[in-house]
């Protein structure tokens, strides 16, 4: 018992391991309606375009949180108008934009005479230096974004296995898709705290992926998401705690010890959608 708790006794443990739950538990939620919607390539686009928005932040002397998450909500915007105006697929829009905002990322940091540990960490992970005012926005924003997705828990659920029928019951189809696109924005960004931009895409999917393994009915996905989301995350901390290696990698890593073993112990790999009767999503 030592060992989980001998930790706690410092005060940036208590901030890591704060903020290690509410991320575990946010992405675990999010990343389940990323699957559904088959959005996993847009969680890496928005996690190395964020990029930019870092890099831009750096170098105006802002608060990096606030400026990556700023730039990356109007990064996923832009490329939900990208993808409805200039008719082309969701992934060719997202290869667009977030190859063209990475790029610019690199090209203003590769302009720097030097920059400090707080962008770094932001590419790599840095759990373990979660300042208390990291770890107020980390819990503001999960707590907003789990009341938005509970709030309308019912319309998310629509949208995510039927988009057209949604529109046609008469829910905004635009509204749920551009609030979900700004949803995920913000957890790329507070989740990169913990695992960096490199591997937030890890955290985001790999629990949900995990859960598909062994359930096909949608809350117990989102239960067991939940649990092997916050399950990885606080056993990649004291990992990362104990063998003093990167945080990011330790959780990632986690993540897909437990998805692997689900893989190969689980019977049930059934596709969550066919037990619905429906099809897939059309994109």
């Amino acid at each position: 018992m030592h060992l989980l708790l001998d930790p706690l006794q410092y005060a940036f443990m208590q901030n890591a391991f704060i903020g290690t739950v509410a991320i575990g538990v946010l992405c675990a939620v999010i990343g389940s309606f990323v699957v559904l919607l088959r959005l996993a390539f847009i969680g890496e686009g928005l996690a190395h375009g964020s990029l930019a928005g870092l890099a831009i932040g750096y170098l105006m002397r802002w608060d990096l949180y606030l400026a990556a998450n700023l730039y990356t909500i109007g990064l996923a915007l832009l490329i939900g108008i990208v993808h409805e105006k200039a008719k082309v697929t969701l992934d060719t829009a997202i290869g667009i934009l977030f190859s063209t905002s990475m790029a610019l990322g690199i090209a203003l940091i590769s302009s720097m005479k030097f920059y400090t540990t707080d962008l770094t960490g932001y590419l790599f992970g840095s759990v373990l230096a979660i300042t208390p005012f990291d770890l107020k926005i980390i819990i503001a924003a999960s707590i907003l974004i789990l009341i938005i997705l509970f709030l309308f828990y019912k319309e998310f659920v629509f949208y995510a296995f039927d988009p057209e029928m949604a529109e046609v019951a008469g829910l905004s189809r635009a509204g749920l898709h551009y609030t979900m696109l700004i949803m995920i924005a913000i957890t790329v960004v507070i989740a990169s705290q913990t695992v960096g931009i490199i591997l937030v895409t890890a955290l985001l999917i790999i629990p949900a992926a995990s859960a598909q393994q062994w359930t096909r009915s949608l809350k117990r996905l989102l239960l067991l998401a939940i649990f092997f989301g916050l399950t990885s995350a606080v056993m990649g901390l004291y990992i990362s705690y104990y063998f003093n290696i990167a945080s990011g990698a330790s959780i990632a890593l986690t993540a897909a010890t437990f998805f692997f073993v689900s893989f190969l112990l689980s019977s049930h790999r059934q596709p969550l959608r066919r037990s619905f009767g429906l099809s897939e999503v059309k994109k």
